[in-house]
């Protein structure tokens, strides 16, 4: 199933420095941690990157997430920073981030607003637990999803919009935008610090629209971790990291077709691992957007 090694692209380059060094936190301080997502079939398939992936992606039980943003201020290297949403006006994500102030990647939906520009970074999830009884779970899951597609149409602007009935819907949506930007997200963390992982047996991912479908044993599937070998070092996958997978994936040892074998996020992002995003930042002073010359 482990293929052969590819040579890494100089954005994964940039993404591997930066999990070593949160790694070291999370070693210094026995923090629980998984690779998720491609994150996870890549450490499992290819032990490391998939090698068309622009990205990697952990979780941490939501005890050790706040924990972790505790400690990174202080522990990180000068060169890596820590952005969580309440740090951007214009960020309404769960997840925290910890990125390369030394690079660049802005993402489609940031680019007119350069206070979200950023460097290269990784992404960590909080997990949290979930109710005890089908109904609740059903309820819980739903509201997540619900909430978090409020925050996606919150997000779009007119002029983004092509098709009709797309214009139409952004007007119906259009009282959400006088709610504060975080409103949606600040009521999934709600929810979720009513159901401490540790205390509960199945979790959810909250950060997915697939919530109900992704829920999981939490003592068969993350009571312990499996270490797998990742480009140079190791990253610790669910102790059940196979069904896991299956769980979210399916069939996750077969790899997908030539067409389909693309970054998600590059495609739409721009970046540059050789200039800072406060160049860019600068770049949208001086003319009030990103210069085509600059993208």
């Amino acid at each position: 199933m482990t293929e052969q090694k590819h040579t890494l692209s100089p954005l994964q380059g940039v993404i591997l420095e930066i999990y070593k060094e949160v790694k070291k936190i999370f070693d210094r301080h026995g923090l629980r941690y998984y690779a998720i997502g491609g994150t996870c079939i890549g450490a499992v398939r290819h032990h490391g990157f998939i090698p068309w992936d622009d990205d990697l992606d952990v979780a941490l039980p939501d005890v050790d997430f706040k924990r972790f943003i505790e400690l990174a201020e202080r522990e990180l290297p000068p060169r890596y920073k820590l952005l969580i949403s309440s740090d951007c006006p214009h960020r309404d994500s769960l997840e925290a981030k910890v990125y390369d102030t030394e690079t660049t990647f802005i993402e489609s939906f940031e680019k007119r607003d350069p206070d979200s520009f950023k460097g290269v970074f990784i992404d960590i999830f909080p997990m949290c637990g979930t109710p005890e009884n089908d109904k609740g779970r059903i309820k819980f899951c739903k509201k997540l999803v619900m909430y978090k597609r409020f925050n996606e149409k919150r997000r779009l602007r007119l002029s983004d919009l092509e098709r009709t009935r797309s214009k139409l819907m952004w007007f119906a949506v259009l009282p959400l935008k006088l709610l504060p930007y975080r409103f949606w997200t600040d009521r999934i963390l709600r929810m979720a610090q009513r159901y401490p992982f540790d205390e509960h047996t199945v979790t959810a991912h909250l950060w997915d629209s697939k919530a109900l479908q992704f829920l999981m044993n939490r003592a068969e599937i993350y009571d312990g971790f499996t270490e797998m070998p990742f480009e140079d070092t190791v990253i610790r996958c669910p102790k059940d990291y196979d069904k896991h997978l299956r769980i979210v994936f399916g069939d996750y040892t077969k790899l997908p077709p030539e067409e389909e074998r693309y970054g998600h996020h590059a495609e739409t992002s721009f970046i540059d691992t050789e200039k800072p995003y406060t160049y860019y930042q600068s770049i949208y002073k001086k003319y009030g957007k990103l210069k085509k010359d600059n993208l």
